[in-house]
Formats: C-alpha cells, sequence, structure tokens
C-alpha cells in the first residue's frame, strides 16, 4: 500500500508521541534508568560501557513504550549522559552511532530482559488480524481499532510493530468487514427494497431523501405531521430491514456509525458506491425508525399531559363558576317555587306544561346548578373534567388518533388487559378510524369512573372511552406498559441478550467482555461479595463507635436512629491570596498555549476531507469556540469583532462538527493527563475518582429535546449537559433533555470515554442513582459511590441498625 493511500488512523503528534524517543525529566530517567538484579546483570554481559549504557536507555524507553525504537545519538545524548553518571561515574565517550546489526543485539537482550517478543509478520498478523476481526464486530471504528491491536500486543507480550505495519493490518480488517457485510446484503436484500433504496437516493420518488432526513423541531402538530409522514413511509419495508440487518449481526455501536454517514454525506451519498449507499440506508433507517417512534411517543405522551392538564384546570374553574352562577340564580329559584302554589293554573294542566313555564326563568342546566347549590353539593370536579373532554374532540380524533395508531402496547401480568384493549382500539382505528364494539372492555373502567362515561340508555360513549385508554397510557410507562420498539420505553429484558443467543453462546461472550467480575462463576461470586459486604458492614459499626468520629453523625431518639452529616456554618469566603499573584490573560491566549502545547486546532477537519498545513482560520476557530462556549454565538462576536458573521458561519459549518470537538477535546485530556501535576489531583493515591453531574441550559434554538422547566428556565426552554470529570477535566459529556433523569445515561458516559483518563470510581447525586447502575458498574470494574442529598433516609431504607447490651452499634443489611 503507498504512503498516499494508506488509513489515516493517528494524527502526526500522536504518532510522534508513540513511535518518538519519549522525553524524560530527571525523576523519570531515575525511574526508567534504575536496574535491579536481573537486569543488571544481563546488562553487564555487554563488553563495552557506552554500549551497555544504549542498551539501558533503551530499556528504559521499552518500559515507558513497547516499541522498537532507532533513535540517533541526539535525541539520546541527555540520556546517555545521565545513565553514565549515574551508573558509571567516570565512563565518559564521544559520539557514536549504532550499527543495524548492533541494535538488533542490543533489542534482543532488552527483549529477554522483559519477556516480549519481536512482532514477527508471519507468525504474528494472521493471530492478530483474527482478533481485530472479531473486535471489529462491536466497533468497526479505525482508532478503535488500532487500540485493541496494542492493547492485543501488550496482553500477548509482543513489541508494537511500525505504524505503517499496523495501519495495513487495520485497514485489510476493515475491507474484510466490509466485504463481508456487502456480501450478505446481496444475499438478504430484495428486489423491491433495493429498488426503494435506489429510489430514495436518487429523488425520483413522491417520498424525497430530504423529507427523510427532516425531523420533528417540536410537539407542534405541523411538525409531529412530519415524523407521522415518515412513519408511514417506512413502516412497510421494516419487516425487510429488520431482516437484511440481524442477518448481519451488526451491533450496536456499528449500526450506528454506518447509520451516522447518512446524516454526514447528505447530498453527497449519491457519490458512495452502490453498496456503501445500501449499507448505510439500512442502518439509517433502522435509526430513522426508532427516532420517529420515540418523537412519536414524546408527542402522545406530551399532548395528553397537556390536555389532562387544561382538563384539570379548565374543570376547577367551571365548578367554580357554576357554584357562583347558581348563588346568582337562587332568587330566579323561588318563581318556579312560586308556580306549585300559583291557583291561577288550572289543576288540570300537565306537568309538562309546569316545566316549560319553569324553563322560562331557569333552563335545565341552570336549575340543575340551583339545585345543587341548595342542598350543598357542588358539581363534581370529575364530571367537569370529561365534559371538557368532549371539547377536545379534534385533538383526539386528529393528531392523537394518529399519533396512536403508530405505537404498539405490551403489558405486564398487571395490565395485560388493559394492553390488550389498547391493541385492539389500535386495530380499530386504522382499519375504520373508530373504536367497534369489541374494543370496549368495561373491566378497565373503575366504579367511579363508569357513570361518567356512559350514555343516558347505559352504554358507553365511545368517545370518551378512547379518552379513557389514551390517559392510562402516560402514568403506566413506567414499566407497567412499554413501548417494545421504542427504546426509551422498552422493557429491561429487551435490552438483555436473547436467551437462545445466550445458551449457545454464553462462553464466547462472557470471554468478549475481558471483565473479571463478569467471567466469574455467579455462585462464587455473589456469596465471595456478600462476605465482603458483611465485613465492611462489621468494620463500619465499629468505626461509627470511635468518639472521634465526625464524618457521620447517630442520635438516638425515642428508641429509633437518626442519621446526618455534619453540617459547618458558612463563612466569608474570599479568594486564596496566591491567585492575587497571578496576571490575568485572556481566554485565547490561553487557548494558542494550549493549542502550542497539544496542537488540538489540528483536529478540526473539513468536512470534506480537505487538508491545509497553513492553518489559515485558526484565529476564527478560537473565535467560534469563545462564541458557542460563552453562549454569545458566532453572530455575538461577529458584533464585537473584525471577523465578519459569514466568515464565521462558513467556518463553523466547514470545520465545527461533534467528531472534532470529541478528537480536540480528547487530545487536550490525554495530553493533561502526561503533566506530572496530574497525579497531585487525586483524592485517594492511585484511585483516579470521578463525578457525573447534569447542568441545566437555556436554549436559544427550540429543538426536540428542549423542555420547559420553571425552576430553572423560567418560562422558556432547555437542556441539561450530563458531564463526566475527573482530576477537573471534562473526559465526556452527553446532552439530555431537561425531563430525563441523569442514572440512565450514567453508564454511557463511562463506557464511551475515548480519552486516555480512565476512571476507577465515580460518584453522582441522587439523580445519578437506579436500581441498576450499582450492579452494572461494579460489574464492568468501576466502583459507584453516589452521594445522597439525605443520607439519614437512605440509610434507614437500606440498613438495620441495632443495639447491643453494650450499646455497641450493629450494622446489617435489610
Amino acid at each position: 500500500m503507498s504512503r498516499n493511500k494508506r488509513l489515516s488512523i493517528l494524527t502526526a503528534a500522536e504518532v510522534e508521541d508513540l513511535y518518538g524517543v519519549p522525553s524524560f525529566n530527571e525523576s523519570y530517567q531515575r525511574f526508567y534508568f534504575t536496574l535491579n538484579d536481573k537486569e543488571l546483570a544481563e546488562i553487564s554481559r555487554i563488553r563495552q560501557r557506552k554500549y551497555r549504557c544504549v542498551a539501558i536507555a533503551l530499556l528504559g524507553y521499552f518500559k515507558c513504550k513497547p516499541v522498537l525504537l532507532n533513535p540517533r545519538y541526539k535525541s539520546m545524548q541527555d540520556d546517555l549522559a545521565f545513565i553514565a553518571r549515574f551508573h558509571y561515574r567516570d565512563l565518559t565517550f564521544r559520539r557514536f552511532s549504532l550499527k543495524p546489526d548492533q541494535k538488533s543485539r542490543i533489542y534482543a537482550r532488552v527483549l529477554s530482559i522483559v519477556d516480549v517478543r519481536n512482532w514477527n509478520d508471519k507468525r504474528h498478523q494472521p493471530q492478530l488480524v483474527e482478533h481485530l476481526c472479531t473486535c471489529a464486530e462491536s466497533w468497526v471504528e479505525p482508532r478503535a481499532l488500532f487500540d485493541a491491536a496494542i492493547e492485543y500486543l501488550a496482553r500477548q507480550k509482543i513489541a508494537i510493530p511500525a505504524y505503517s505495519t499496523l495501519q495495513k493490518i487495520v485497514s485489510q480488517v476493515i475491507g474484510q468487514h466490509q466485504k463481508r457485510l456487502y456480501d450478505q446484503i446481496d444475499a438478504a436484500c430484495s428486489q423491491g427494497l433495493s429498488t426503494m433504496l435506489l429510489t430514495l437516493v436518487s429523488g425520483e420518488g413522491q417520498f424525497t431523501f430530504q423529507q427523510l432526513r427532516q425531523s420533528a423541531r417540536n410537539f407542534t402538530g405541523t411538525e409531529l405531521q412530519k415524523e407521522i409522514a415518515v412513519h408511514h413511509h417506512i413502516q412497510p419495508w421494516m419487516t425487510d430491514v429488520t431482516t437484511v440487518l440481524e442477518s448481519l449481526s451488526l451491533s450496536q455501536k456499528n449500526q450506528q456509525h454506518y447509520a451516522e454517514r447518512v446524516d454526514y454525506y447528505g447530498a453527497k451519498l449519491k457519490r458512495q458506491s452502490l453498496a456503501n449507499q445500501r449499507l448505510y440506508l439500512l442502518c439509517y433507517l433502522q435509526s430513522r425508525h426508532q427516532q420517529g417512534l420515540e418523537r412519536i411517543a414524546e408527542g402522545f405522551i406530551h399532548h395528553l399531559r397537556q390536555v389532562k392538564q387544561r382538563a384539570h384546570q379548565m374543570a376547577q374553574e367551571r365548578v367554580y363558576r357554576d357554584w357562583q352562577k347558581a348563588a346568582r340564580n337562587v332568587s330566579k329559584a323561588t318563581d318556579i317555587l312560586h308556580l306549585f302554589v300559583d291557583d291561577s293554573i288550572d289543576p288540570d294542566t300537565s306537568f309538562q306544561a309546569v316545566q316549560q313555564r319553569a324553563f322560562q326563568f331557569l333552563n335545565v342546566s341552570d336549575l340543575n346548578s340551583v339545585c345543587r347549590y341548595l342542598s350543598n353539593q357542588k358539581q363534581s370536579a370529575e364530571e367537569a373534567f370529561w365534559q371538557h373532554l368532549d371539547t377536545e374532540s379534534t385533538l383526539r380524533a386528529g393528531l392523537l388518533r394518529s399519533l396512536f395508531c403508530c405505537l404498539r402496547f405490551d403489558g405486564t401480568d398487571k395490565t395485560r388487559r388493559l394492553a390488550g384493549a389498547l391493541a385492539q382500539a389500535r386495530l380499530d382505528l386504522v382499519a375504520g378510524n373508530r373504536l367497534g364494539d369489541v374494543s370496549i372492555d368495561q373491566r378497565l373502567l373503575p366504579k367511579a369512573t363508569r357513570p361518567l362515561l356512559s350514555k343516558p340508555d347505559g352504554s358507553i360513549d365511545k368517545s370518551k372511552y378512547e379518552w379513557f385508554l389514551y390517559l392510562q397510557i402516560p402514568n403506566r410507562l413506567n414499566g407497567q406498559l412499554t413501548l417494545p420498539e421504542v427504546i426509551r420505553y422498552r422493557a429491561l429484558e429487551d435490552d438483555l441478550v436473547k436467551p437462545e443467543i445466550w445458551k449457545n453462546q454464553k462462553g464466547s461472550l462472557v470471554e468478549g467482555t475481558q471483565q473479571p467480575n463478569i467471567s466469574e462463576d455467579p455462585k462464587r461470586l455473589i456469596p465471595r461479595m456478600a462476605d465482603e459486604l458483611t465485613l465492611r458492614l462489621h468494620e463500619v459499626s465499629h468505626y461509627l463507635e470511635r468518639s472521634d468520629t465526625r464524618d457521620v453523625i447517630l442520635r438516638p431518639k425515642d428508641g429509633k436512629h437518626h442519621w446526618r452529616l455534619p453540617t459547618a456554618s458558612k463563612k466569608h469566603l474570599v479568594n486564596n491570596p496566591f491567585f492575587q499573584q497571578m496576571k490575568a490573560v485572556s481566554i485565547a491566549d490561553v487557548l494558542r498555549v494550549v493549542d502550542r502545547d497539544t496542537g488540538f486546532i489540528d483536529d478540526f477537519q473539513h468536512v470534506l476531507g480537505l487538508s491545509s498545513k497553513s492553518r489559515q482560520y485558526e484565529v476564527d476557530l478560537l473565535a467560534i469556540l469563545i462564541a458557542n462556549a460563552t453562549n454569545q454565538g458566532i453572530y455575538g462576536i461577529a458584533q464585537i469583532s473584525d471577523c465578519t458573521y459569514e466568515q464565521l458561519s462558513t467556518i463553523q459549518a466547514n470545520y465545527l462538527r461533534l467528531e472534532t470537538l470529541n478528537a480536540s477535546n480528547d487530545r487536550i485530556n490525554n495530553a493533561t493527563t502526561r503533566l506530572s501535576i496530574f497525579k497531585h489531583y487525586n483524592i485517594q493515591e492511585d484511585i483516579l475518582h470521578a463525578s457525573a453531574d447534569g447542568q441545566k441550559f437555556e436554549a436559544k434554538r427550540e429543538t426536540f429535546r428542549t423542555r420547559y422547566s420553571s425552576k430553572y428556565f423560567g418560562t422558556s426552554k432547555g437542556v441539561s449537559a450530563v458531564s463526566l470529570n475527573a482530576n477537573h477535566m471534562a473526559i465526556n459529556a452527553r446532552v439530555i433533555g431537561a425531563n430525563e433523569h441523569e442514572s440512565h445515561y450514567i453508564f454511557d458516559l463511562l463506557m464511551n470515554n475515548s480519552t486516555e483518563i480512565v476512571p476507577d470510581m465515580l460518584s453522582t447525586d441522587t439523580h445519578g442513582v437506579n436500581h441498576v447502575n450499582f450492579a452494572l458498574l461494579d460489574l464492568f470494574g468501576y466502583r459507584f459511590a453516589p452521594r445522597y442529598a439525605q443520607v439519614g433516609r437512605v440509610i434507614n431504607e437500606l440498613f438495620n441498625i441495632t443495639e447491643d447490651k453494650n450499646q455497641q452499634v450493629h450494622i446489617s443489611l435489610r
């Protein structure tokens, strides 16, 4: 493979960092160039002391990174001088160069000392390719495969080969993986599906590629109709699409990767090969279908909650107005009562005639309200609630019904009857746009609600019954009802490995995780963890008995134990005088210094892959980063600088993307970890403690993720940014809706962390806790240590606290 056709995996700085001679300060020189007895004995077998110094230097370099280097004398000069002083105090030598055979013999000794094998193409490449092909089934991105190759070589104790060798291997693996996918698509894709995909890309059909990519920006009916239109177009093909994708056995990560290619290329997807077009579109259709269903479900729930809130509000107002009006109409009721003592009325007059005269004073509704007033019985708010829903019939028969017909519900044992009624109602509405008699299950109606839904003849009002079914859904999507096709609302079992796959592939799946806790037999793991917990509770009980403890306070009161954390009064906060010595500098100057040391600006690649070494847009990129980070926007920054809005807008569209932001952020984080001061920020020695928390931000643009939250945004909308931080470094982040629970994204933040900073322990606030995270994070090697707002309540819920006859505290699990 020619140099210009090689797959680009690492940046130039990363290549230099991995394959360049490391730069050691004196403390690192002392650490890496100190020899143990075995190493000293092996090095001493070299005759000339200058070559011994070279061997010690190469051994130290190899300990730092397992790569066979080809350093020049100048790059080793400082290290050789240190080694000569440290090991051979009287040694002096002039500049010299190593011959290839000399370097090979020295590296042979180095490899024997560290018990590592040198790379051999014939022996090691087939095994590495096989391993990477397995890894590609999970994640086919080149950098992920490169990292997997480095990890494999480390486990097998094989020296890392040349960068070009790994480039060829990764390219070969990706090529084999894609060829397998192309062949399987050719075999599994029907003629009709292939034609639909081609028509979609070409734009010759009634439903265009642009319409497919358009998604709802908010919950208005007009925007949700876009999602309904997309759903109706792709739903007939989803069975075929799912069948093809299941035959490909794509992981969620790979499927997401290929689906994102459609948005990445946009209209330029036509320029891709036919095989790539079909692969990308199949994955995109699956992703778009799931996204559409999730937004349809969110829109359905949103409008139901809105109409329920309006109905309750209007019911309360109607009851109040009805009561006030009845009080005003009491005087008219006396005229009606006079009819019963009026001598001018013929005794033979029919009652209907008397009624008609009474209705001249008050109509039927007002007369009923006066009767309730006189008997001190207000109109039922529930009755007014259902009366208001009759006025919302347009919404029910229009948008809500269209959204409901797109959704499929499953129930648990307690909600199986409700799920059956919803399924039957969906069939009737799809077929005839009205409920049939078979859809009405009166067993679902509470005794108090049944009269409110009944007609005068005793039958159930189908319109109100349809409202009743809809209103059962939102509050039961907590697990009582599930949407199997919507990721957010499907059952936990749907996220697990299918039983038949687990039964047949359990060994390989467990081994593939490379997690000790998952690989261990549960029959041994659970008792061992229980013993560790019992021992820990015993230690904590003794700790709480110590008189000098100030971390947790136990207050016995009325025979009960109340736990709380000690709180200190707030003192007047002032800046540390140390910081007053520092000179204030602009943010742009800080970014320039960071770029000088890390080169993060180079990660902002052009969207079309155009490369330029001139960095002519460096100043504009810095302005764009500051504008967006300070929530000013490029329009605001253009008003106060010499940069035009058009120029900034073009550069932002070409260079600022999620992948470029991630790459530059990772580079800064990785460079920070190599600073000697980084480890001094650790709270505990040799333990990297991270934290995750959400921060609310008001949004200027309305998107489907923005939500109202009066507590944080007032009358505006906003989002929540959940960030994962370690030693004050933001290593990962996820933007979620302000109404979403942060705990659902904790595991994703950790597992999708692409930096070299790997936390050992994670803390969150109460919003980061759920019933799954403790076990899930523990199985994957993380320690979960949440910070509870009400620690006393949590302790009482989880543990039993007792005292023996010596008044010693004993804690046990409930």
